[in-house]
């Protein structure tokens, strides 16, 4: 585009790609996978519900006509990223992008000395450790496909502290250092940035989560957001429209000062 031109959406087109998302079967994950397909990708759609997720896939196959892989695993096993890309591997051609959005441990009203090591054990298998497993196994996809992007899914509690979710908050800040290392390892070939949305829900209406009532006046928008509200912010970090945006976290919060 030269300067001064029109703006090129074109560069937010995901024609011809295809995206691996964990946790794709509700929520964020599950809105944004709809939008990757909507915006042209193939996708892979990893959860641990495979009554949930296979509902998902069919609804993304109706609305899109995108091929569409459904791959029901525990994000937190050793083997995960192998399993997923197996499934993967019946699609044409490589994997483009990989957003890491299952999560495990919140809420948890634990005190952190008092989280047992079973919990220490799930949250890191799945927020942190999964993750790099799932970065280590498609970084060689991403890096031959010529438009190689990593999306980890942060949260506000890896910033700053969170009362009764100090192990999920430990392994989203470690997954921010994870993004930012990662970042400048796998430069240039494959761009690694982080996603941190605020209190999402549905609807964008309290569900009972134990912190809603406590964190909702704190967000100058007033409310929570609805998954579909992160779809354009992930479109973004996966196109070429973020060529040049890598070891960056996006926060799309409502305002909420961290």
């Amino acid at each position: 585009m030269s300067e001064g031109g029109p703006v090129d959406l074109s560069l937010f087109s995901l024609v011809g790609r295809t995206a691996v998302i964990t946790g794709a079967s509700r929520n964020i994950g599950a809105a944004v996978s709809m939008g990757f397909a909507t915006a042209g990708a193939d996708v892979v759609l990893v959860a641990r519900n495979q009554e949930r997720l296979a509902a998902h896939g069919a609804a993304i196959r109706e609305r899109t006509g995108r091929r569409v892989v459904e791959v029901s695993v525990d994000v937190g096993a050793p083997n995960a990223a192998e399993i997923v890309a197996e499934a993967a591997g019946t699609l044409p051609g490589t994997i483009d992008i990989l957003m890491n959005n299952a999560y495990a441990g919140a809420p948890d009203v634990t005190p952190l000395i008092e989280t047992p090591e079973s919990l220490w054990d799930d949250v890191l298998s799945v927020n942190l450790l999964g993750p790099w497993r799932f970065c280590r196994r498609f970084a060689p996809q991403l890096a031959s496909s010529g438009h190689g992007s990593i999306i980890n899914v942060m949260s506000g509690s890896g910033l700053m502290p969170t009362p009764g979710a100090g192990a999920y908050g430990a392994s989203k800040a470690g997954l921010w250092m994870l993004t930012r290392s990662l970042a400048v390892e796998l430069a240039p070939a494959i761009r690694v940035n982080a996603l941190c949305p605020g209190l999402t829900t549905p609807g964008g209406e309290p569900d009972g989560h134990f912190s809603h009532a406590y964190l909702l006046p704190q967000v100058p928008l007033g409310r929570l957001a609805r998954p579909e509200e992160l779809v354009g912010a992930a479109i973004y970090l996966a196109s070429d429209a973020a060529s040049y945006t890598t070891g960056e976290l996006l926060i799309a919060n409502g305002g909420r000062p961290w």
